[in-house]
């Protein structure tokens, strides 16, 4: 980091490392640091630790970061959603294959009662699984 030279220049006096370290320097990182060399660091004990510590220091970046972090977070919920949607769907598809799988399986019992059970209980499934698939939305548009 920039910041550690010019450190490093100020507190062994070396003024030539000090100025080059200086023009190094972010052009949003300059004014914090003119600001916090303003305190006399060296000699001041309750001068702020660096100059990311005075209240000039700005990241320029950082309301871009913000705004980019809100629309990820938007996109995140977003992508919550549809995940809780598709999920529902699943469930759906798992119902109308367990009711084709009843009713294929319920041509296999000999007594004529167990095939009227698993058909209702089919019957029973593809009523809940059609409720369900009507109150999911449709494809997205």
């Amino acid at each position: 980091m920039s910041f550690n030279a010019v450190f490093a220049a100020l507190t062994t006096h070396d003024r030539q490392a000090f100025r080059v370290a200086v023009a190094r320097l972010r052009p949003g990182y300059r004014a914090a640091f003119d600001a916090w060399l303003a305190t006399h660091p060296l000699t001041n004990p309750s001068a702020p630790p660096g100059p990311s510590y005075m209240p000039q220091y700005r990241i320029p970046e950082q309301a871009q970061a913000k705004a980019l972090n809100a629309a990820a977070d938007a996109d995140f919920s977003h992508g919550q959603a549809a995940a809780g949607r598709s999920d529902k769907y699943i469930r759906v598809t798992v119902f109308l294959a367990t009711v084709l799988f009843t009713v294929g399986i319920s041509s296999h019992f000999p007594l004529r009662s167990g095939r009227y059970v698993l058909l209702g209980v089919a019957t029973a499934m593809l009523c809940l699984a059609l409720i369900q698939l009507l109150t999911l939305p449709g494809p997205p548009s």
